[in-house]
């Protein structure tokens, strides 16, 4: 078996993709399980999987030579589960700011009609055309 480091000094040199499998094929389910367990979303924990080995791709290159991989990969795995929640809740909870703030600026078209109707000149004002592009606007 070769040692972690060695594949990741083989892909930060040559851009290995054979080293690159090795790594993913090794640390593949230690990763996604670790981001499981911290986010319990199937779906994000193969997203922050994938971006893990996106960090690992482009900092190969940086990782130094008593790096235990392992550690590392984990470490990474629940920075990026941490950041993915947190933009989770940040999403939720700017949706629902807005879900508010509909809720309270919502036209009320029957009481517009009204302060307008006496203002309009003749028939005009109780004109059902009229009174539909109100409702419509």
């Amino acid at each position: 078996m070769t040692d972690d480091m060695a594949l990741v000094r083989e892909y930060a040199a040559s851009q290995s993709e054979r080293a690159f499998e090795q790594l993913v094929a090794r640390h593949l389910n230690m990763v996604y399980s670790a981001a499981l367990r911290r986010v319990g979303d199937a779906h994000l924990a193969q997203e922050i999987t994938q971006g893990v080995f996106i960090i690992l791709a482009r900092k190969a290159g940086s990782l130094g030579p008593q790096t235990i991989l392992s550690g590392w990969l984990y470490r990474t795995t629940r920075y990026a589960a941490t950041d993915a929640l947190e933009i989770q809740r940040r999403r939720k909870q700017r949706e629902q700011e807005a879900h508010m703030q509909s809720l309270v600026n919502v036209p009320q078209s029957d009481e517009t009609w009204e302060q307008i109707a006496p203002l309009l000149p003749g028939k005009a004002s109780s004109s059902p055309n009229l009174k539909s592009l109100a409702a419509i606007s």
